[in-house]
């Protein structure tokens, strides 16, 4: 019998973590390829991805260390190896992680596609006006293209150049056009035309800057729409994005304070619902949180001080129960969070 070479095997595994949604996947090239994938509410999504060109983040980079020199991402950390004591600072480069799929893309795409589907706690008729939903860290912005393909104003973020090539070409391929929803014939929603942006973020340096919500484009873009109504991120929490994660949390306040600001002056608010059936606070956007547990990358402890920054931020991680996500049984190491 024939040996299986890795690859098989590795085909083996990602054939069997997407079977919820059957994948068509046609090389063009050694480095670009399309994948086809299938929600019930939205329909087919096609993305384009660089699978070839993905670079893992290091986590630890040797060094000669030197106080006055030390980069504000960095991290000392002491590892002993041999008897002998090494000096090691966390790499700040995030490597080239958004030109390929994860599987918290997958978890959050197939809960916001129920949420929004017939039968699911978003779609309520006429009710609803055209959410505005920003998306974190976006990579090759799956979630935001279902979230297109439903007819919602996106504005998709991320910084790595190519993959916001990548980012802005996957949602014009996806983008709906006027169309909300099948089941929605408001005159005045018909009437809205979608918007789907894409801005590059910086996570520290618009958080460190103190007129962010005055000179950052994506504030600019989120306020002549309203605010954002629900904000997604889908695994962007790991090793390499440590130092980044209380600007992470801080930006995630000024968004939350920017609708809260833009609401006040309006009569119409909708609240929305959270999963549990219960209302946010006036003003306050929804925000999903796709987190992949990585054993070599995260520690238990590395966990905790996320959490714990969270807590520290304001906000609360409620765990949406697996069942309540489509095809959830097939991502088991990847968890969904409400952030509250």
């Amino acid at each position: 019998p024939r040996v299986k070479s890795s690859e098989d095997i590795y085909s083996r595994s990602r054939s069997y973590l997407e079977s919820s949604e059957p994948a068509t996947i046609t090389s063009r090239s050694a480095t670009e390829k399309y994948k086809r994938i299938k929600f019930d509410g939205c329909g087919t999504i096609l993305l384009r991805e660089l699978p070839d060109a993905f670079v893992e983040p290091k986590k630890y980079l040797p060094i000669n260390y030197e106080e006055g020199n030390k980069s504000s991402f960095g991290r000392l950390s002491n590892e002993r190896s041999g008897g002998l004591e090494r000096r090691h600072i966390r790499r700040a480069q995030k490597g080239r992680t958004g030109v390929t799929l994860w599987s918290a893309a997958y978890v959050v795409s197939n809960y916001i596609d129920a949420q929004w589907s017939s039968g699911g706690s978003w779609n309520d008729g006429c009710a609803l006006k055209r959410w505005t939903v920003l998306e974190l860290g976006s990579g090759l912005g799956l979630p935001s293209c279902c979230a297109s393909k439903h007819g919602m104003n996106i504005v998709a973020t991320d910084t790595d150049e190519e993959v916001l090539k990548l980012l802005e070409e996957n949602l014009i391929r996806n983008q709906n056009g006027n169309k909300l929803r099948e089941s929605i014939s408001c005159d005045q929603i018909k009437d809205e035309k979608q918007k789907v942006i894409v801005h590059s973020l910086d996570w520290v340096a618009a958080a460190d800057d103190p007129n962010t919500e005055f000179i950052q484009p994506v504030f600019s873009t989120l306020d002549s729409l309203g605010g954002a109504d629900l904000i997604l991120l889908s695994d962007v929490v790991y090793g390499a994005t440590q130092p980044a994660w209380e600007a992470l949390l801080t930006l995630l306040n000024k968004f939350r304070d920017q609708r809260q600001k833009l609401c006040q002056s309006k009569t119409d608010v909708i609240e929305r619902v959270r999963f549990d059936g219960s209302i946010t606070p006036v003003g306050d956007p929804l925000a999903l949180l796709g987190y992949t547990q990585r054993r070599r990358d995260m520690s238990p402890r590395d966990e905790a001080v996320f959490f714990k920054l969270l807590y520290d931020a304001g906000m609360e991680a409620v765990l949406i129960p697996p069942r309540r996500i489509p095809n959830g049984e097939n991502y088991m190491l990847t968890t969904l969070f409400e952030l509250r």
